[in-house]
């Protein structure tokens, strides 16, 4: 996971720096984080950073011609000397980075039982960006379509700035649901000629236990919140590196797809799997609005996370997702039989109103409760 960092220190109180101004926004990005907005691979390469925390800020000089860390703006810390000095002070990346590991070790300590998959799909999933970040998007779609300011948001700020308490725990208004599973993203035919390419296997069809009378019963004016995360880690390519070479770098790929409001069952898998169609299908059926992000702008790298906001009546019907492969080293390299390797994926489903008197997480306990012991 890659950390960028984002400031919330703007104030100056230190006499030495009368007149010095900070530098970035309560909530903007750092002075001192880098972004891949300038990536030159840019169209094949992953969004990064993947979440963004605290770095500090820098003091702009009233003449704007010199900037300055200090402390004021700067994290406190540890001096590492065990006699002497025994604080100092950090910043940028270096301080974002430590901070979200200690989040990650409290996530594992709290969980020890879930997959790494699961810790880093966790706090991503956790994260938001601030209000002057979504500022910047209002910024950047004067002049940049919607799907191009995503990216660019994506590029700079990740998936935002995580929270723990969200991660670790779910609320009334606020429910998460956690699936851990194993997928064969590839096989080869029994008398395959040694020159065929394995081919997509299987594809995972999740359940999500939405309690629909509930959903329907809510107003239509409040909208509910869905957040979808899928997390896996890939094996990069031994033989070839980039992403323009014959080979690609990561070893499989996955994807996650939810049904939409309309969908029938029969043509959501037949959307996913041409193997599962039928001979009406004409294409996916429904309505596909309502995401943040989109299918084609949560593809890249080996960790997805979108949203999507909309009437709670049509969140009652969108009860399933599918997880599915797509290419990937595995299955054009023959000689290694990689192509027969089980993947491992985490996906995270989370469900929340602003309403906070409405309790989503009983409603959904009682239905898993009550189909476990049917």
């Amino acid at each position: 996971m890659t950390v960028g960092a984002y400031t919330q220190f703007t104030t100056n109180d230190d006499a030495g720096f009368t007149g010095w101004s900070p530098f970035a926004d309560n909530g903007d990005l750092s002075p001192r984080s880098r972004t891949s907005l300038a990536w030159p691979w840019r169209k094949q390469a992953p969004f990064k950073p993947d979440i963004v925390e605290e770095g500090g800020n820098v003091l702009l000089s009233p003449s704007k011609t010199n900037v300055s860390d200090s402390d004021c703006v700067s994290l406190l810390t540890t001096s590492g000397r065990s006699t002497g000095q025994l604080f100092a002070t950090t910043g940028a990346t270096s301080a974002a980075a430590a901070l979200v590991s200690r989040q990650l070790a409290l996530l594992v300590a709290e969980h020890p039982g879930l997959w790494p998959e699961t810790h880093r799909a966790l706090l991503v999933h956790s994260a938001d960006w601030t209000d002057r970040m979504y500022q910047r998007k209002g910024e950047l779609e004067k002049t940049h379509s919607e799907k191009a300011a995503n990216e660019n948001m994506l590029r700079i700020f990740g998936h935002g700035v995580p929270n723990l308490e969200r991660a670790l725990y779910s609320a009334n208004h606020a429910l998460t649901l956690i699936a851990e599973n194993e997928i064969q993203p590839y096989k080869r035919p029994p008398r395959a000629a040694p020159s065929k390419d394995a081919t997509l296997n299987e594809m995972h069809l999740h359940e999500l236990p939405w309690p629909k009378a509930a959903l329907e019963a809510i107003d239509p004016d409040i909208e509910l919140r869905m957040k979808v995360t899928l997390s896996y880690f890939v094996e990069p390519n031994p033989g070839r590196r980039g992403y323009r070479d014959r080979f690609s770098y990561p070893s499989h790929g996955l994807r996650f797809q939810v049904i939409r409001p309309e969908q029938s069952r029969k043509n959501f898998e037949a959307a996913i799997n041409k193997l599962a169609g039928y001979d009406d299908y004409d294409g996916p059926e429904g309505d596909g609005s309502g995401w943040r992000f989109g299918s084609q702008l949560r593809t890249r790298g080996s960790l997805h996370s979108d949203v999507w906001t909309g009437p709670a009546a049509q969140l009652a019907r969108m009860n399933a997702i599918a997880v599915y492969p797509v290419s990937g080293w595995w299955k054009s390299r023959k000689s290694d039989g990689r192509w027969n390797n089980n993947a491992r994926y985490s996906l995270i489903v989370s469900i929340e109103s602003p309403d906070q008197s409405l309790d989503i997480y009983t409603e959904v306990s009682n239905l898993i409760a009550t189909e476990i012991s049917v």
